[in-house]
């Protein structure tokens, strides 16, 4: 799931651009970034100033349309406030790729003290430019979505749009596109990384590696990252799951035990151990990772569905059929649910208590395909449905509930959708941390 970027950029930029200048003349000999008087500049600045009390967007750009008229006498200039602020313009009319040779040309004329200034138009490129690659992307339209995010890293690397245009080219296809942008992520000099970002590039180029037969590749992948961090567990269990498959059981099966042994990991952590030794085919080990996952957020969705499915797999469906059973009743459309109850039960040899199950589910009037709950920033959670008509028709609403840490339902959501929409999303805000969600039975 992509998020927009919330930041003030341009109201921070027009306010550092401003301070180029004083009241006292065209340009401030006090101030540490210091340019030399420009009459047309001067001119283009003072029209710029006036964006922060544009009441409309055909204010907007009128107003950037006059800076550049402005500008436009002396575009050839060898001062870099001019670049400067022809990005700036650019950048509000929505024509990046101008504004990035101005920029260019911007950073290689200004002293280092006036750095920061193109370094805030950097930044102010680069967030529209993410913002719009989510917008495109929610949109269905991968392909805008893919030139905006690497267009952004034009602007500022970034290891969020290097990612997600690499993930948007595995999507569409494009193995080998999305492997040569990991590595240019993890190749740029991007000193402000944090480290989820740099866990989610290292584990997709090891993934997109195996998944296009270079074994040996995702091995150096993953262990240069632990050499730097060596207790990052999801990385671990990729790099032992690589090996494992390349024969080096040994060293792959004393990270597994190393793993387990581990009493420090959140449930989030668990999700992605249980997950490799999923791949791996281990499933025994995979059911003790989902439990405990299970263990540090008993209402989590794919934790419980994971316990129950590793659990199902490693022969043991006796003491998952209640939890099974629990899960077509928090979730009485979800296709999965009722597979897994079915499964358990099957495997337990009530045979007839799964035949009952399985005609249930062939009753209902809609089959849901996916079904989550995902944490954004700042207290918000963005919750996906995708479904199959069956017999439903007309407009049908559903009630959701959501639940903190000690299962107290903190929120009711009700959604009205059409039958035959396919699914809907929706957003909301807590100031409660979630734990979980569940929904009741379609009325209409």
């Amino acid at each position: 799931m992509l998020n927009m970027v919330r930041t003030g950029a341009r109201t921070a930029t027009a306010a550092a651009l401003a301070s180029i200048f004083t009241s006292a003349g065209l340009f401030g000999q006090a101030q540490e970034c210091e340019f030399d008087p420009n009459s047309a500049a001067s001119t283009a600045s003072e029209a710029l100033q006036r964006l922060a009390e544009a009441a409309t967007a055909g204010d907007s750009l009128t107003i950037l349309m006059e800076a550049w008229e402005a500008l436009g006498a002396d575009l050839d200039s060898e001062n870099p406030v001019v670049p400067l602020l022809g990005a700036q313009v650019q950048i509000g009319l929505g024509n990046f790729r101008d504004a990035v040779e101005f920029l260019d040309r911007y950073d290689a004329t200004a002293s280092p003290e006036c750095m920061m200034h193109g370094e805030a138009q950097r930044y102010n490129g680069w967030v529209r430019l993410y913002n719009q690659g989510v917008t495109a992307y929610s949109a269905a339209d991968n392909e805008a979505a893919l030139d905006a995010f690497m267009l952004a890293n034009d602007f500022k690397p970034d290891l969020r749009t290097y990612s997600n245009a690499a993930l948007l080219q595995s999507q569409m296809g494009d193995n080998a596109g999305a492997i040569e942008t990991y590595q240019a992520a993890l190749a740029a000099d991007i000193p402000d990384a944090d480290a989820e970002s740099l866990q989610t590039a290292v584990r997709g180029l090891g993934d997109m590696l195996v998944a296009e037969g270079r074994a040996d590749e995702a091995l150096q992948t993953f262990a240069d990252y632990l050499a730097r961090y060596p207790d990052d567990v999801v990385i671990q269990i990729r790099y032992a799951g690589v090996l494992a498959d390349q024969g080096q059981t040994e060293e792959s099966s004393a990270i597994y035990a190393e793993t387990l042994e581990r009493t420090d990991l959140t449930y989030q952590q668990w999700l992605e151990v249980g997950v490799g030794f999923y791949n791996a085919q281990n499933f025994s080990d995979a059911a003790t990772a989902f439990g405990s996952a299970r263990e540090g957020n008993p209402y989590n969705k794919e934790a419980m569905e994971n316990y129950v499915n590793a659990s199902i797999q490693s022969g043991r469906p006796g003491p998952v059929i209640a939890l099974a059973d629990t899960l077509t009743q928090w979730y009485p459309y979800d296709a999965l649910a009722h597979q897994l109850h079915f499964q358990a039960l099957g495997r337990a040899d009530m045979n007839d208590r799964a035949m009952e199950v399985m005609g249930e589910e062939q009753e209902l009037p809609l089959s849901v395909t996916f079904a989550q709950m995902a944490a954004a920033a700042n207290g918000r959670y963005i919750v996906q449905i995708s479904f199959t008509n069956r017999t439903a028709s007309g407009t049908l609403q559903i009630t959701f509930e959501f639940v903190d840490a000690g299962g107290q339902i903190v929120r009711e959501e009700t959604q009205t959708f059409d039958a035959d929409s396919g699914g809907f999303t929706f957003e909301l805000q807590s100031d409660v941390p979630l734990a979980g969600f569940r929904y009741g039975t379609i009325e209409g």
